[in-house]
């Protein structure tokens, strides 16, 4: 008996998951391929969590597709009846005028995403667990947060 596919995924993880997914919600037959276990320590999804969050110090162009991103993680919980993102704030430490700090905040700014900048005192003081030198910065983004990356597969 053969079987025929509209589409054929190579790696089952983070990204090959979503593919597939978002194909065969389109009608598409698809089959996923995976050389390890699933979920397996090999690749960019393993483990329990990812962070993720709204402002990306590589381009402010990102922002739109993160928050694309953020509806559809919404899509998959109403789906699933299962909570996947965990928005718990997340924070960019840099030295002051650093690229990540800067590039992020730029995000923030051209974006309208709630933030607040905080210095090295203000951060050591609201999360202890950081002990930033004098003259870094912080970047407190309020939708940054995680999401259960293995469980999500």
């Amino acid at each position: 008996m053969s079987q025929e596919f509209d589409c054929i995924v190579i790696g089952v993880g983070g990204m090959g998951s979503s593919t597939l997914y978002n194909l065969a919600k389109r009608g598409r037959r698809v089959l996923g391929l995976e050389q390890f276990d699933i979920p397996h320590a090999e690749g960019s999804s393993h483990g329990v969590n990812r962070i993720i969050r709204l402002a990306y110090y590589e381009h402010p162009s990102y922002v739109p597709l993160l928050r694309r991103a953020y509806e559809l993680w919404s899509e998959i919980e109403s789906v699933t009846g299962e909570q996947l993102l965990y928005k718990t704030g997340s924070i960019d430490t840099a030295p002051s005028g650093h690229e990540v700090f800067e590039g992020s905040l730029e995000s923030c700014l051209l974006h309208d995403i709630p933030h607040r900048v905080l210095n090295h005192v203000q951060i050591n003081e609201q999360f202890p667990g950081y002990q930033l030198p004098p003259g870094h910065m912080g970047l407190l983004q309020e939708d940054g947060g995680f999401v259960l990356s293995e469980r999500s597969i």
